[in-house]
């Protein structure tokens, strides 16, 4: 499986990530790494990362499969997502190897991965399993990450921030409940907010498939603006 999993992620893949830096006038060590949809690196990613450097914070948007490279139809989709997430030790070291990509690896900054969809759970698996991370940030993401074999092997200083629609039919009840029970006895800081009548997508201008559960709420979406600017503020000045 590995190999495959090498072939169709890591090999002879030409990737472009997305940068938007920091317009600020003095250097932020900031730097927001953002883990796509299970479409791949799209304007969305792009537009929010500038949106994100608007505020001082660096933000680059990852180009996860690689140029020309993004399924088009749902079901290649989801069977990118599924080759992606099959084994935990290729999945972590593929993260490992980009965010170096992104971050430039040795360079005093502090990492917080955020992402949406699979980019949601994308960044919940980096902020737990990359030793660097600071904090993570799930819009919409599903709650199935892997667990750690042991509590040595977490990065148990990472904050987590999870923005959840109450009624996403991703996220069941149970797999909410056991993500919060999971970060609570690895003693870590995290918050879940739950939107009430928002289902998945929200985040997404483009999501209008309500009869799948999936749809964009633009009220929603800026208090998940809100949030986050909040989050990152409070990282920023720990």
């Amino acid at each position: 499986m590995s190999e495959i999993f090498d072939s169709q992620f890591r090999h002879t893949i030409e990737r472009i990530h997305y940068r938007a830096d920091a317009g600020a006038a003095e250097p932020c060590k900031l730097h927001v790494v953002i883990w796509p949809t299970f479409a791949g690196l799209t304007d969305f990613e792009k537009d929010f990362a500038d949106t994100v450097a608007a505020s001082g914070v660096a933000a680059t948007a990852v180009d996860l499969y690689g140029q020309g490279r993004n399924p088009v139809e749902p079901e290649a989709r989801m069977e990118k997502m599924r080759l992606l997430l099959s084994e935990q030790e290729p999945l972590h070291r593929l993260q490992r190897e980009l965010t170096d990509s992104v971050c430039h690896a040795g360079t005093d900054q502090v990492i917080i991965h955020l992402g949406f969809c699979l980019g949601g759970r994308l960044a919940i698996e980096a902020g737990l399993h990359l030793s660097d991370s600071a904090g993570a940030v799930s819009f919409h993401g599903l709650m199935s990450f892997y667990r750690a074999e042991s509590q040595a092997r977490v990065n148990t200083q990472t904050k987590i921030l999870v923005l959840n629609g109450y009624s996403d039919p991703l996220v069941s009840d149970e797999d909410a409940l056991a993500a919060k029970q999971y970060w609570t006895e690895l003693g870590m800081d995290w918050q879940f907010i739950d939107f009430g009548g928002t289902v998945h997508s929200f985040m997404l201008p483009s999501a209008n498939a309500p009869e799948r559960g999936s749809l964009y709420h633009p009220v929603v979406a800026k208090r998940g603006y809100r949030y986050l600017a909040e989050f990152l503020k409070e990282i920023q000045t720990a």
